[in-house]
C-alpha cells in the first residue's frame, strides 16, 4: 500500500482539528440551530395569536365562528390534528378534529413540542384554555445526516479544508525560507564537518552556514545570514586583490547550472593570516528543475599547501611517524563515533522533552480555557435567575394590565357621542365610567411604577452579568481589582435582591443585622458576585433540608479580629456541612448537590483571595445549618469637612 504524502497527513490532520473545535465549540456555545425549539416557539406563537382571537370572539359571543374557524384550521393545516377552546370550569365551547382521541394532557400543564395550550384572561380571571395537538416532529437519521444543515455544513468545511490546506501546505513548502526547513540532524552533521559549508539563496546571499565555515572566517552565523557571500573579503590564494569583474565560482554555478569545483580563493582573517580554500559550488534544483538556491563548500588547504613544502624535507621523519598518525586516526574516529553517538542520544532526549512539555502547555490551556469558560456561565446563571424572575413579574402585569378595557369605555362614549351628557349624568352605566376611569387611572400608575422597578432591577442585574464577563476575561492577564466607592449596606441588598425571589418561593424567613459603617473603596462586582454565590447556595441548602424552618441571615459588621477589614456573614439553616467536607468544600470540581458543578465556591474564594481577603465555611455537622464568612480590607473614604 502506497504510504501518504506528509502534505496529506499534516492536511488531514489540520482538517480533524477544524472539525474537532467546531463540535467544541457547538458543545460549549451552541452553533447548530435548535430545529425543535424553532419549531416549538412557531407553533407556541400561533397559539398565542389565536387565543387572542378567540377571545375577542368568544366574548363576542360568536361560538359559530370559531368552530368555523377552527374546523378551517385543521382541515387546512396538516401539522395540527385537533384544537378545542375550554372554559375554566373544562366545558368545551368549540371542538375541531378527533381532539378527545388526539390530546394528551402535558404533564405539570407545560406545552410540548406536539401538545400546547394557551390560558385566556378576561380581565384578570382566568376564563378558558386554547389546546392544539400537533403532529410529531421526528426525522429520521438519514434526513438528520443528509438533509440537516449542520451536518452539511460540517462536511462542508472539511472538503474545503481539507483542499485549502493542502494548497497551503505544499506553496508554504515550496516557499519556506531553507533555513527554516533544514532538520536539527542534519544542521548538527554539518556542523561536524572540516570544510565550511554555506547555503546560498538565488541572489546569492547566505542563509545557512555551518561552524566551520564561521571559525575559518572569523565571523557569526548572524552576522552572515543575509549577507551576499560574494560581499566578503576574498582575494586571490597567493594574497593579490581579484581582478576587476571576478566572476566566483557560485556565480557561475547559478548562470550555467552547473556545479563549479576547483576554485581557489584567499580571505584575510583577524589576524592577518591567509587562509587558502578549494571551493566547490553545486546548485540546488526542485523537482520541477527550477533553480533554488546554490550549496558552496569551502575545504582548508592552507594547512595542505604548507605541508607540501615541508613533505619534500621531512619525507623520512614522515615515514617513521606513520604508524603513529595512524594510530591517532583511529583514536580520532572512534572518539569521533563515540561523539555522534552521544550528540544523537542527547538529540533524542530534547526531543522528547520539548513533545513533553508541548503537550503539557497545550493541556494546561485547555483546562484554563475550561476553567474560565465553567467559571463564567456558573456566575451568568445565577444572575440570570433572577432576570428570568423579573420578566416573568413584567409578563404577568402586562397580561393582567386592564388596558384592554379603555377600548370597551371608548366604544360605549363612541356610541353614545350625540348625548354624551346624557349619558355620563343619568344611563347607570355611564354614570359609572368617570369613577371606573379614576381607578383605572390609578391602577395603571401603580402598574407603571411596578413595571419601572422590575426594569430598574433587571438593568442593574444584565449589567451585573456584563461586568461578571469582563472579570472571567481579566482573569486571563494580570491585574490589579479596580477599586471604587461603596456603600457596604448596598452591597448586600443588592445581592440578596437578584435571589429574593427565590428565597421567597420556597418560604425563606430573611434577616439582615447591620451594624453602621462608612463608605469604604472595594471592587463592587466582585463583592456582590460573591455574596450572590453564598446567598445562592444557602438558598439551596435550605431547600434540601425538609421539615426544618428556613432562616437566612445577613450580617455585615466590622472585624473586629481583624483591624481594617470588612466581615459578611451568610448564616443558614440548611442541611450543613460534614466535618470532613470543610476542607474540600472551596476546591475546584467539589460538590455535595446532585446537580452541583463545584464552580461557585471555588471562584468566590479566589475572587476574595484576589482582592486580598479571605472565605471560610463553618458548620456543626450534618442538618446544623452553615455560616460563610467573607473578610475584606477596605480603604475607607475620606469625609470632606
Amino acid at each position: 500500500m502506497a504510504r501518504l504524502s506528509p502534505i496529506v497527513l499534516i492536511s488531514f490532520c489540520l482538517v480533524c482539528v477544524t472539525i474537532g473545535a467546531m463540535l467544541a465549540g457547538e458543545s460549549v456555545v451552541g452553533l447548530a440551530p435548535d430545529q425543535a425549539k424553532q419549531v416549538f416557539d412557531a407553533r407556541k406563537a400561533l397559539c398565542e395569536n389565536l387565543a387572542v382571537q378567540y377571545s375577542v370572539l368568544a366574548a363576542a359571543n360568536q361560538i359559530s365562528t370559531i368552530e368555523t374557524a377552527m374546523r378551517t384550521l385543521v382541515e387546512r393545516n396538516a401539522d395540527i390534528l385537533s384544537a378545542a377552546l375550554q372554559t375554566a370550569d373544562g366545558e368545551s365551547l368549540a371542538v375541531a378534529g378527533a381532539h378527545a382521541k388526539e390530546w394528551v394532557q402535558p404533564p405539570g400543564d407545560q406545552s410540548t413540542l406536539s401538545h400546547i395550550q394557551v390560558p385566556i384572561y378576561k380581565g384578570t380571571i382566568h376564563w378558558g384554555t386554547l389546546q392544539l395537538s400537533f403532529r410529531s416532529v421526528r426525522p429520521s437519521w438519514a434526513e438528520t445526516l443528509f438533509l440537516g444543515a449542520w451536518p452539511r455544513f460540517v462536511g462542508f468545511v472539511a472538503l474545503a479544508g481539507f483542499l485549502g490546506y493542502f494548497t497551503f501546505m505544499r506553496r508554504t513548502l515550496r516557499e519556506l525560507d531553507p533555513s527554516q526547513v533544514i532538520p536539527p540532524r542534519v544542521k548538527s552533521a554539518l556542523d561536524s564537518l572540516t570544510d565550511g559549508v554555506v547555503m546560498l539563496d538565488r541572489s546569492w546571499s547566505v542563509v545557512l552556514a555551518n561552524e566551520t565555515f564561521c571559525r575559518l572566517t572569523d565571523r557569526a552565523l548572524a552576522a552572515l545570514l543575509g549577507m551576499p557571500l560574494s560581499g566578503l573579503d576574498w582575494v586571490q590564494a597567493h594574497g593579490d586583490p581579484l581582478v576587476a569583474g571576478y566572476t566566483h565560482s557560485w556565480e557561475q554555478a547559478t548562470v550555467q547550472k552547473l556545479p563549479q569545483a576547483g576554485c581557489r580563493l584567499g580571505y584575510w582573517t583577524g589576524e592577518s593570516n591567509l587562509n587558502t580554500f578549494s571551493v566547490t559550488s553545486t546548485p540546488i534544483m526542485d523537482d520541477r528543475g527550477v533553480l533554488r538556491g546554490v550549496l558552496a563548500s569551502f575545504h582548508d588547504v592552507t594547512e595542505v599547501d604548507r605541508a607540501h613544502s615541508q613533505l619534500r624535507d621531512a619525507i623520512v621523519q614522515l615515514e617513521q611517524s606513520r604508524s603513529q598518525v595512524l594510530m591517532q586516526n583511529q583514536m580520532l574516529e572512534q572518539t569521533n563515533e563515540t561523539l555522534q553517538t552521544e550528540i544523537e542520544r542527547r538529540k533524542r532526549v530534547q526531543h522528547e522533552r520539548e513533545e513533553l512539555n508541548r503537550k503539557l502547555v497545550e493541556t494546561s490551556r485547555r483546562v484554563g480555557m475550561a476553567d474560565v469558560a465553567s467559571t463564567l456561565l456558573h456566575n451568568v446563571g445565577n444572575v440570570l435567575t433572577s432576570v428570568n424572575v423579573s420578566v416573568e413579574v413584567l409578563i404577568k402585569m402586562l397580561k393582567e394590565s386592564p388596558v384592554g378595557d379603555v377600548g370597551l369605555v371608548a366604544a360605549m362614549l363612541e356610541s353614545h357621542n350625540q348625548d354624551l351628557s346624557r349619558f355620563l349624568s343619568e344611563d347607570p352605566q355611564g354614570k359609572h365610567i368617570p369613577s371606573y376611569l379614576a381607578m383605572l387611572a390609578e391602577t395603571l400608575a401603580q402598574n407603571s411604577k411596578l413595571v419601572e422597578q422590575e426594569l430598574g432591577g433587571l438593568s442593574r442585574n444584565v449589567e451585573h452579568i456584563r461586568r461578571v464577563v469582563s472579570l472571567q476575561v481579566d482573569l486571563a492577564r494580570p491585574g490589579e481589582s479596580m477599586l471604587e466607592p461603596v456603600h457596604f449596606q448596598d452591597l448586600v441588598d443588592q445581592a440578596l435582591a437578584i435571589n429574593r425571589s427565590a428565597l421567597e418561593s420556597c418560604g425563606c424567613e430573611i434577616r439582615q443585622e447591620y451594624q453602621t459603617i462608612p463608605d469604604g473603596a472595594l471592587d463592587r462586582h466582585q463583592v456582590i458576585q460573591i455574596l450572590v454565590n453564598l446567598i445562592s447556595n444557602a438558598k439551596n441548602a435550605m431547600a434540601a433540608a425538609e421539615g426544618r424552618p428556613r432562616r437566612l441571615l445577613l450580617r455585615l459588621e466590622p472585624a473586629g479580629d481583624r483591624p481594617g477589614f470588612i466581615r459578611f456573614q451568610v448564616v443558614d439553616t440548611g442541611v450543613g456541612i460534614l466535618p470532613e467536607h470543610l476542607t474540600l468544600i472551596f476546591t475546584q470540581g467539589f460538590t455535595t448537590r446532585p446537580d452541583g458543578h463545584g464552580i461557585g465556591l471555588h471562584s468566590a474564594a479566589l475572587a476574595a483571595k484576589n482582592m486580598g481577603g479571605t472565605l471560610r465555611a463553618e458548620s456543626d455537622g450534618h442538618d446544623r445549618g452553615a455560616t460563610f464568612t467573607l473578610d475584606l480590607p477596605f480603604v475607607p473614604l475620606e469625609v470632606p469637612v
